[in-house]
């Protein structure tokens, strides 16, 4: 093969690597696990939110919890005064009796605060339940779309790496230089670095018609030229023209 003909293959090689790859990337199961990704890190978010208020729920029940125990305490000891004979005083037995009371309408009070933290707490953990429901169902989906992705994109991806691999053999067959100034052309014009000088005068790369007077000029130079308008290089095919 001549270095025309390397670098014409080369740029086939670059062209079907380029249009693989975006066939890879627009696989549906591809696109779906990446919007189904991003649903469940929203996901996540709620989870972690859940959690949240449920764990303050149940610090607000526990706390509920001691002051009730705390309160119940006081009735006790205020009780076993009475009950004790040891406050012998009328007045100190009625404000006794009277403190007892307003403990145990306080006890019942937090008891009935009690009653509604549980419920909030207990509203709070099933819907901790229900988010963590929703995540392992998005995640066993998740499961289920890479594994078809790995059957449909497995063969694209070998194909990938079989293109790559041919590629390199051409790449090692060309000067240096060439293949430096190919790679430079290849980045700067969006992975098309080659071009052929059709017999009508197209360049086959940016499919500009050049002027009769400057195709020829080409044609008659060197195998490996540059087209003027995109600048990429240009390919004289001798054995066509033959």
């Amino acid at each position: 093969m001549t270095e025309g003909e390397i670098l014409i293959a080369l740029g086939a090689h670059d062209l079907d690597i380029i249009r693989s790859e975006r066939t890879l990337d627009e696989l549906p199961e591809k696109q779906a696990i990446l919007k189904l990704r991003h649903r469940l890190k929203e996901i996540e978010a709620l989870l972690e939110q859940a959690e949240a208020y449920r764990r303050k729920a149940e610090a607000l029940v526990a706390r509920k919890q001691d002051e009730a125990t705390s309160v119940s305490e006081k009735i006790e000891a205020e009780q076993a005064k009475v009950l004790s004979g040891a406050v012998t005083n009328p007045k100190e037995l009625q404000n006794l009796t009277r403190e007892i009371a307003a403990l145990d309408r306080r006890r019942a009070a937090l008891e009935h605060e009690e009653l509604g933290l549980m419920e909030k707490a207990e509203a709070a953990t099933a819907q901790v339940q229900k988010v963590k429901a929703a995540l392992d169902e998005g995640r066993s989906k998740e499961s289920g779309l890479i594994e078809r992705f790995k059957q449909r994109g497995g063969e694209i991806q070998r194909e990938i790496e079989r293109l790559k691999a041919e590629r390199k053999l051409l790449a090692d067959r060309l000067t240096p230089g060439m293949l430096e100034r190919y790679e430079a052309v290849r980045a700067a014009k969006h992975g098309i670095g080659v071009g052929v000088l059709m017999s009508d005068g197209l360049c086959s790369a940016c499919r500009t018609q050049l002027p009769a007077g400057r195709a020829q000029d080409i044609a008659g130079g060197p195998e490996v030229g540059q087209c003027p308008n995109c600048r990429r290089i240009m390919i004289v095919r001798r054995q066509a023209e033959s």
